[in-house]
């Protein structure tokens, strides 16, 4: 039944109208991560940034991702960006158990206001028991990172991932919790 809600939704976001694309590639000590982003300007007062993933980590745990992110900002000359949307999570971890969620969170951008295109963001989501599936009771992901613009559509950061799921029986799986480097390349 997931995987069909899954597979629905990932269509329905296929079929709209999209614009921009880029990769962002992260890497950590014993985690990697890739997302594939596209932008649709059908949703939303700014559309909506799109992203379809694959994380793994040294523990042979292996999640796949997809989610949707409505952004703008509060006004003219204002530096802040704000971000709502969900995101879907699939993973098979390396205990034999399998965890899916769909979470919704935020993103809080700023830009400072340089010359040299700087950028501080936070992005977060959370699923609570109602939409966290198989053996897994809640699902949390904490994702703050510093952010420059290298030439024009290339950005290196440096951030701090965490993702964690509740599991049924009261044990937690902890996919991510270090600092990672990476890059966004948008073409």
């Amino acid at each position: 039944m997931m995987k069909r809600l899954l597979g629905a939704a990932a269509l329905g976001v296929c079929s709209t109208t999209t614009h921009g694309a880029g990769l962002d590639i992260a890497l950590g000590q014993d985690t990697a991560s890739l997302v594939y982003l596209t932008d649709t300007a059908s949703m939303g007062y700014g559309g909506a940034d799109i992203g379809f993933g694959g994380f793994f980590n040294n523990d042979d745990d292996i999640m796949v991702t997809g989610n949707f992110l409505v952004t703008g900002s509060p006004g003219q000359n204002i530096p802040l960006q704000f971000g709502v949307g969900a995101k879907g999570y699939y993973t098979d971890l390396d205990s034999n158990r399998d965890a899916s969620a769909i979470g919704i969170g935020g993103q809080v951008r700023y830009l400072f206001p340089t010359e040299t295109h700087l950028a501080f963001s936070v992005e977060g989501y959370y699923a609570p028991r109602i939409t966290t599936f198989q053996d897994a009771d809640s699902l949390a992901e904490f994702n703050p990172r510093f952010e420059l613009e290298v030439v024009p559509g290339t950005h290196a950061f440096v951030g701090y991932r965490w993702i964690e799921f509740d599991m049924d029986g009261g044990r937690d799986e902890e996919l991510s919790d270090e600092i990672n480097v990476g890059i966004r390349l948008t073409f």
